[in-house]
């Protein structure tokens, strides 16, 4: 009888299938307070969890001719958290954080992938342009250089073929300049 009592109260303990995904980390997307990105990802790094906040760096001429180096972030407003779903809730409480970002009531989560993808983007060097309309285009891998292996999508502007990481967690597209030759259509 006693050995019954132990597996009924342990198979209370296992997750059902619907919970077996808040047990994993994701990469959840959270809305800041303007101008905050860089304070909110020092205060939840000092508190241990992977953030990231991707940014470029452009130099800015200010009225008596100086130039200097400015950090804006690619999605202003905007920081990815990997995490566990339970813990959205203490991160919410950092007084920067306005609120995570949901979708039908449930808090959004971009892949693995698509942020492999833009830190890749963003070590390349090159220009990188972030539209929050999505532009309609052939779906493609890159089949060679420091991107291959991601898909996205191809888009054609000014005689130039520009390859896109779609963000549907916060409606943005992350674009950058690429050769024709490295793509291949899916």
């Amino acid at each position: 009888m006693t050995n019954r009592r132990i597996n009924k109260d342990v198979e209370g303990l296992q997750p059902k299938e619907e919970h077996r995904s808040f047990l994993k980390r994701a990469w959840h997307v959270f809305y800041l307070r303007p101008r905050n990105e860089r304070i909110a990802t020092q205060i939840l790094a000092n508190h241990g969890y992977e953030v990231f906040c991707p940014s470029i760096s452009k130099t800015k001429l200010w009225k008596n001719r100086q130039r200097k180096k400015i950090w804006y972030p690619l999605f202003p407003n905007y920081l990815f958290v990997f995490t566990y779903h339970h813990e959205i809730y203490t991160i919410r409480r950092i007084s920067q954080v306005v609120n995570f970002v949901s979708f039908a009531g449930k808090p959004s989560t971009i892949t693995e992938k698509e942020v492999d993808g833009i830190r890749k983007m963003l070590e390349i060097g090159k220009v990188i342009t972030v539209e929050n309309r999505f532009a309609s285009g052939e779906h493609v891998r890159i089949v060679s250089g420091p991107l291959k292996g991601h898909e996205g999508i191809l888009v054609k502007r000014r005689n130039k073929s520009r390859f896109g990481i779609r963000l549907k967690a916060i409606s943005h597209s992350v674009f950058i300049d690429i050769c024709q030759s490295d793509l291949e259509k899916l």
